[in-house]
């Protein structure tokens, strides 16, 4: 796949990629993530969480979030050279350990389409978190990737829970979480707790602004997403990266 300047490529991602090293988590400006995108569409992209389905294995029986979830497997050692194939859709699982209140259940969600899979800024977003969680390991062989589009609703009275388990780890080597979209709504605070240093807290509020996380080492959540009056929307694109 083609990236639009392989040089500021490299140097941002790297410079991502070294915080990522240092801190087991790096906050990414929108609008410098943007810049690495190929020509393609965000819009067209983002016009994507309007087709979302019903989450329907909430364990808290919730009716504010909708998903679709995709798979795709990445080659490649660089972002010019990067090949991505899309995988036969199947359930997704989380051991009980990291994720107790499904108790290893598979759960099913709705198919990312492969088209979707393969839209050149879906494509350049994923190429961006692997050479920077690659600058961390130096892997530069296959990866697992999981993709997870979500969309939290809150109306009056009713918040939105990014995240109804609270603290925890999705049990991958590296997810990066991406902002799309985020109107009528306040709270959606990300907290970042590492052991024996005080917990990080930061909120996503422009378009990609996002956030790339080492999962093995630190633990996370996101505060409810409360009304401000109206019907508050928050769309994220989460990516499980998973070095095989």
């Amino acid at each position: 796949m083609d990236v639009r300047n392989q040089s500021d490529h490299a140097a941002r991602t790297g410079a991502w990629g070294d915080a990522l090293a240092a801190e087991d988590f790096v906050l990414v400006p929108g609008a410098e993530l943007t810049a690495l995108l190929p020509a393609g569409d965000l819009d067209r992209l983002a016009n994507g969480w309007d087709r979302l389905e019903l989450d329907e294995a909430l364990f808290d029986g919730g009716t504010y979030r909708y998903r679709r979830y995709g798979r795709l497997r990445a080659d490649g050692d660089s972002p010019g050279h990067r090949r991505f194939t899309p995988l036969p859709h199947a359930p997704f699982w989380q051991s009980a350990e990291c994720m107790p209140d499904y108790g290893g259940r598979e759960r099913v969600f709705g198919a990312i389409s492969d088209e979707t899979l393969l839209d050149p800024a879906l494509l350049g977003l994923v190429a961006a978190d692997l050479s920077v969680v690659e600058r961390v390991t130096g892997h530069r062989g296959q990866w697992d990737v999981g993709l997870h589009m979500v969309r939290v609703v809150a109306v009056p009275a009713e918040p939105g829970s990014p995240t109804p388990e609270g603290r925890h780890r999705d049990g991958h080597d590296f997810v990066g979480m991406h902002l799309f979209r985020r109107t009528g709504c306040v709270g959606g605070e990300s907290i970042v707790y590492r052991e024996g240093r005080v917990p990080v807290h930061l909120t996503l509020t422009q378009r990609l602004d996002s956030l790339v996380v080492a999962d093995t080492r630190l633990t996370h959540e996101v505060t409810p997403v409360v009304s401000d009056g109206m019907t508050g929307v928050r769309d994220m694109l989460l990516v499980d990266l998973n070095a095989t």
